[in-house]
């Protein structure tokens, strides 16, 4: 008998690509803030504790449908998503929604709970925890569809919280098979998961990027008989719970064609748009989510309204700033070390050729601060822009003088400082300049690159890209120092 033609071969799990950061929605970050701040200026706590539990029930219902389990009329769910699952016997006793599927949707809310419960108890994902959430997820299931070695579908009985013992790799639509990993491999494969997973965690993988591959990770494996993909969407949304996100809600209507798709692009290699799915998802509830508690509180005063969202911009000023200030400090330590690296392989090559080279590395402080003000404000007009220099800023000078000679001492200044008045944007500019030894005559800046590099509290790669930027500037101002000198 011929073989049925393969689709696509499974392979070992492959980790994030290292240019993960290039996936990322920054956008993201704008909307999770703006909800923090409206729910918090909601004083009822329990009109927000309904619109999370509305979440919660829309979830439940979507992530049996996804899977065919069941249909539900979509009146049906608006009416559940608004009564609630308390409510939900009523629906199978006049015959608006089977037995089987209620049954279904309650195990799967069930298994969200637990979610919310495993992440109050702080404790890391483990093959254990996975287990348990196959078997609560499956608990009133008793049969599945499986496919012989010929082809033909039967029914079978589901093993709930225990690695697969046969293949379950399923037929497309064209009679060709799509390979999950084997079962042998299950084990090994599931630890190098959740191996991966961790690191990732420990790394600061943004919550889009790290929710897209898990889940397609684990689709791939395919380690249950079944119920694999209802574990992958609830592993998704344990992910963005813990990063303060809403529930993972795709909806069969809206969003299968684009979530197949996109799983299959990324077993393709390709996990952007499963990324962009995922964040286009929250993006589009915490909106709707802001919205509604907007709603909530439109019966409150102006004045409610304007102390509330004072309050919130005052937090928001004082956030940026503290973050900002955390990221300049890092870039000035990166420029120090390298600066100090640099100084040093000077002394040596200098005194290899009997030449004296003296070098001095520093930074500013409470007395030095106003150095090099003049020449930071002119670097600053080169690139056409306002250097605000009343409020936190940085510098570190490389200072080079040959003794010999009577030459005067030169100075490669890095200056880190607000771009704009209340832009929250920082800038750095590189600089070559000269002075005489008392540093009462200081010369006109050399600017040291095509241009300044500019930064935000919103950046994940500004210490990769300010390290590039920092580099291509110091090589250009030392190369016209040494024409200089």
């Amino acid at each position: 008998m011929e073989s049925i033609p393969v689709c696509h071969s499974w392979d070992p799990i492959v980790d994030l690509p290292s240019d993960w950061r290039g996936l990322a929605r920054q956008d993201l970050d704008v909307s999770l803030r703006l909800w923090q701040v409206e729910r918090k200026s909601l004083k009822d706590s329990s009109k927000v504790q309904q619109l999370e539990e509305r979440l919660a029930t829309r979830w439940s219902i979507e992530t049996g449908i996804l899977e065919n389990l069941y249909t539900v009329d979509r009146g049906v769910t608006l009416t559940l998503v608004k009564l609630g699952l308390q409510n939900i016997e009523q629906f199978s006793t006049t015959g608006r929604l089977s037995r089987e599927a209620a049954r279904l949707i309650q195990d799967q809310r069930a298994a969200l709970d637990f979610l919310f419960s495993y992440l109050k108890e702080e404790r890391p994902l483990s093959l254990s925890y996975v287990k348990e959430l196959h078997q609560l997820l499956l608990r009133n299931q008793e049969t599945t569809d499986a496919v012989d070695q010929f082809g033909k579908r039967f029914k079978t009985r589901v093993v709930k919280g225990e690695w697969k013992k046969l293949p379950n790799n399923p037929l497309t639509e064209n009679g060709e098979v799509h390979q999950y990993c084997p079962p042998e491999f299950v084990q090994d494969e599931m630890e190098m998961l959740l191996l991966l997973h961790e690191d990732h965690e420990a790394s600061g993988v943004r919550p889009e990027v790290e929710a897209a591959w898990l889940h397609h990770g684990f689709t791939q494996i395919h380690p249950f008989q079944d119920g694999n993909g209802r574990v992958a969407r609830a592993l998704a949304t344990m992910i963005f719970l813990k990063a303060e996100f809403l529930p993972l809600v795709i909806r069969n209507d809206e969003h299968k064609d684009h979530y197949l798709n996109a799983l299959e692009r990324a077993d393709d290699g390709d996990l952007s748009s499963l990324v962009n799915l995922f964040a286009n998802i929250q993006a589009a509830d915490l909106e709707n989510a802001i919205t509604e508690v907007r709603e909530l509180r439109s019966g409150a005063s102006y004045r409610e309204i304007a102390l509330a969202a004072a309050d919130a911009a005052k937090r928001r000023v004082q956030e940026d700033e503290e973050e900002l200030a955390r990221i300049t400090d890092a870039l000035v330590q990166i420029t120090h070390h390298r600066m100090e690296e640099i100084a040093f392989e000077m002394r040596q090559v200098f005194s290899e050729n009997q030449i004296f080279l003296d070098t001095f590395v520093g930074k500013s402080d409470s007395q030095t601060e106003s150095w090099w003000t003049d020449q930071i404000i002119k670097a600053a007009q080169h690139y056409r822009y306002y250097a605000d220099l009343a409020r936190f800023r940085s510098w570190v000078q490389l200072r080079l003088q040959i003794r010999e000679g009577g030459q005067p001492r030169w100075h490669i200044v890095i200056s880190l400082h607000h771009k704009e008045v209340r832009s929250g944007v920082m800038a750095a500019v590189a600089v070559l300049t000269s002075s005489t030894p008392d540093q009462s005559d200081v010369r006109p800046v050399i600017p040291g690159s095509d241009y300044e590099f500019s930064f935000s509290r919103s950046s994940d790669t500004v210490e990769s890209d300010f390290k590039n930027w920092l580099e291509q500037a110091l090589q250009r101002l030392l190369n016209i120092w040494q024409t200089r000198i």
